[in-house]
């Protein structure tokens, strides 16, 4: 099986298998094809397959007759903000996010610094099946112009939305993990500037990660060890390109990734009221927070992509996902870890608690997450045959199968990044919820065979 997956925001693969060199011009052609005239940034995280392929979309680029901005290696969220800095046309970010290391992919972000809408992901689609597009003829040879730094102006503007007095003045101590990825080095920078201590790990951008680069509790106990050693105030636990984010409590506690969007959006809403905008997969949490704060929640398909074009559409003050990935109308319309970062310090300083004290003010849901490997062909016909499980149910296909019960709520959907079927329930119980998910699995592996 050689997965490649494909969406409205890009592709993504296993290098060698479903990512080949053919692959990537191909789309990157696709792509500068698409693009009206302007240069196209272009940015990559640490893995060692990211400068390969980073030749091949800039050769590509080029060849459509686009100026490219490189900013070599590089976190998501400063790619998106470069776009419009740079008054370019859009982007192309080589990262494989939460993915293993032997994954890489394209994430093609269009001229306002967001990922591709649908209308505008399905049309670059069809330019690649159609295999519609040509090199130009060129009255000005098109060039790379080398942006050094792209991060200082980031951080800049980003200081400038912060209470950075309050940030400074608590002297706060903090353990982060960015994974070997993108956001390393630039974490030194960050907290230098918000004038914390870091005690950083896996921070070399060397390509080899020590564990996947998910931010979740799995992953987080070096940094929980170090917390607890340290006395740090907090841990954050990054993805390889800097876009999601998990956190770890002073006590050590590893918090699911599920917290990180409550947890801030509580904070975040006081001065900046608005709308919500979440997935289907995401905790109950996020809804509690927003009765108190009188604002209304919006869920959509899950990825990046869904929920940012939901974010502007409802002008939407917050938007976030259960796997840490969050954006903020008063920032960009971007998932960033960056920012979240700087957020919760924010957040802690304001407030003057413990980031404890702060969990225990949230429900104590019960969530639990599962997969089943599927080839992807069969992704979608199995995620439909769920539905004989539950006769008579009212069921949300906006996305796989969302179904509400009392006290619970599950969903099943194909992955639009792995060839995985995807499970998640929650309840207050944390026996109804497991046995809701094993009965799925269950399922599906007689289906599977």
């Amino acid at each position: 099986m050689k997965p490649l997956k494909l969406s409205v925001s890009g592709v993504r693969g296993i290098i060698g298998q479903a990512i080949t060199p053919e692959l990537v011009i191909d789309f990157a052609s696709a792509f500068g094809t698409r693009l009206a005239a302007g240069p196209i940034v272009v940015g990559r995280d640490s893995r060692n397959s990211s400068p390969m392929i980073s030749a091949g979309v800039v050769s590509a680029l080029l060849a459509t007759g686009h100026d490219v901005i490189d900013l070599g290696l590089c976190p998501t969220p400063v790619i998106e903000f470069q776009v419009k800095r740079q008054k370019a046309a859009g982007a192309v970010s080589i990262t494989g996010g939460h993915n293993p290391a032997s994954w890489n992919a394209l994430n093609f972000i269009n001229g306002q610094g967001t990922y591709l809408n649908e209308f505008q992901g399905q049309e670059l689609l069809d330019l690649y099946h159609l295999n519609c597009f040509q090199p130009v003829f060129f009255k000005k040879t098109p060039g790379v112009i080398r942006e050094l730094n792209p991060e200082e102006p980031y951080f800049d503007w980003l200081l400038s939305r912060l209470n950075l007095p309050a940030i400074k003045q608590a002297h706060f101590k903090v353990v982060a993990d960015p994974v070997n990825g993108a956001g390393s080095k630039l974490i030194d920078q960050l907290f230098d500037l918000l004038g914390a201590q870091l005690i950083a790990i896996n921070n070399e951008a060397n390509g080899y990660f020590p564990h996947d680069p998910e931010p979740r509790p799995r992953n987080a106990m070096e940094v929980s060890s170090l917390v607890k050693i340290t006395g740090a105030d907090i841990g954050f636990l990054l993805n390889s390109d800097a876009s999601r984010l998990s956190l770890v409590s002073e006590n050590g506690e590893t918090l699911s990734e599920e917290y990180t969007l409550p947890l801030l959006a509580s904070y975040y809403l006081k001065k900046h009221p608005g709308p919500v905008v979440t997935n289907l997969s995401t905790s109950m949490m996020i809804d509690e927070v927003a009765k108190e704060k009188k604002v209304s929640v919006i869920r959509t398909r899950v990825g990046q992509s869904a929920i940012i074009q939901a974010m502007l559409e409802e002008k939407a003050a917050v938007a976030g996902e259960g796997s840490g990935g969050l954006a903020f109308d008063y920032f960009q319309p971007a998932f960033d870890a960056l920012a979240a970062m700087a957020l919760f310090l924010e957040l802690l300083a304001v407030e003057g608690q413990k980031l404890s004290a702060l969990v225990e003010r949230l429900p104590r849901y019960h969530i639990v997450k599962d997969s089943l490997a599927c080839p992807a062909h069969r992704l979608h016909t199995l995620v439909a045959e769920v539905k004989k499980l539950y006769p008579g149910e009212e069921i949300n296909q906006m996305d796989g199968l969302r179904i509400d019960k009392k006290d619970l709520w599950l969903h099943v959907r194909a992955s639009a990044t792995e060839p995985l079927i995807r499970l998640i329930a929650e309840s207050s119980s944390p026996h109804r919820a497991q046995a809701e998910v094993d009965k799925i699995m269950s399922y599906l592996r007689r289906l599977t065979g």
